[in-house]
């Protein structure tokens, strides 16, 4: 008997040991990592320059879904199906509105949120032959999948680039559930164009829910600060991505209750440097509020996802694409930039 439960006790012993490991493996999960794919017979950039920018919400927000975290009432999709649904959408999109770049935001490996489909994978194959980049900004391990976390940013390249650089942008002061920590960071892309112009393209999504939006304010600033010094160095800037501030004023119709805008903040713009340009179409939203399922003017809508660029890029286009917002909580914007002479 003795002998039993010695070894019952050495058991639990190493069961309680591993669950320490797991759990310190994750709190201390504070390193970017990624992983890319060469892309087959890419071209030379050309004078003008497509960028494709888009939060595809883990392909779990679609139009079925609201969010607890927005002040609705499920953390989850409602089922794999209306998943496996969206990523097909969002695939066809990307299929039909072809760009040297897209900048995606909320990409994510089989996991919880996604109910274990594979985004990322998706997103691949729909833009088979692309340079590709993925990093996490949310990485557990060993912990199972229906509980697990694995999305970040991805870029895809039709064209020639150098590797991607990924740079720091401060992080949020606390944990979620006060383990795992979202690591903030920029992807960089720089590239030459026709006309011999060095470029730098970057892929950002800012802090969502930081209390007062002070985070996001301070990596706003940590962005200006690099965006600068590759505009010093003579670079082409562009920054595209998911900025969770509102970035021009709107007034699209809604019913949406003032204490679910909770989370709405207004780009500083006084911040900006002399020239640099912020660049959305006015037209069309690019977010809408998951306080419930959507209802076309009846969630909040606004723009926050859009570009920034510096004074020696000339906009050639910028235009919205209306989804209705089927297969995510954002709309992608497509946007054509060339070098100002």
């Amino acid at each position: 008997m003795r002998r039993v439960l010695k070894r019952l006790f050495q058991i639990i012993l190493l069961l309680v040991l591993l669950a320490a490991g797991i759990l310190a493996l994750n709190y201390f999960n504070n390193g970017l990592k990624n992983k890319s794919g060469a892309g087959a017979d890419l071209a030379n950039a050309d004078a003008t320059i497509s960028v494709l920018n888009w939060n595809i919400g883990y392909a779990g927000l679609g139009k079925e879904s609201d969010f607890v975290m927005d002040g609705g009432e499920n953390l989850l999709p409602p089922s794999i199906e209306i998943v496996e649904k969206n990523l097909a959408g969002i695939q066809k999109v990307l299929r039909d509105n072809k760009s040297d770049l897209y900048l995606i935001q909320e990409i994510s490996e089989p996991d919880m949120l996604n109910l274990g489909v594979d985004v990322l994978g998706g997103v691949q194959q729909a833009l088979s032959g692309t340079d590709w980049f993925f990093s996490y900004d949310f990485r557990t391990q060993f912990i199972p999948r229906s509980s697990s976390l694995k999305h970040g940013l991805a870029s895809f390249a039709w064209i020639k680039t150098q590797p991607v650089t990924l740079i720091r942008l401060p992080n949020e002061p606390t944990r979620l559930q006060g383990l795992i920590q979202r690591q903030y960071h920029i992807q960089a892309r720089e590239f030459t164009d026709a006309n011999s112009n060095p470029w730098v393209v970057m892929n950002i999504h800012l802090s969502a829910f930081d209390e007062g939006g002070n985070v996001r304010v301070r990596q706003y600033e940590k962005l200006l600060e690099i965006a600068g010094k590759y505009y010093a160095d003579g670079k082409r800037v562009v920054i595209g991505g998911d900025w969770n501030m509102q970035l021009t004023p709107t007034d699209f119709p809604h019913t949406t209750k003032e204490k679910d805008l909770f989370w709405l903040k207004i780009l500083p713009t006084e911040s900006l440097p002399a020239d640099w340009q912020i660049v959305v179409d006015p037209s069309v939203a690019t977010v809408r509020t998951n306080e419930r399922p959507f209802i076309k003017g009846e969630n909040y809508t606004t723009i926050i996802d859009g570009y920034l660029v510096s004074p020696n890029v000339e906009v050639v286009s910028i235009k919205g694409l209306d989804t209705n917002f089927e297969f995510t909580d954002h709309q992608p914007t497509l946007a054509k930039f060339k070098s100002r002479p």
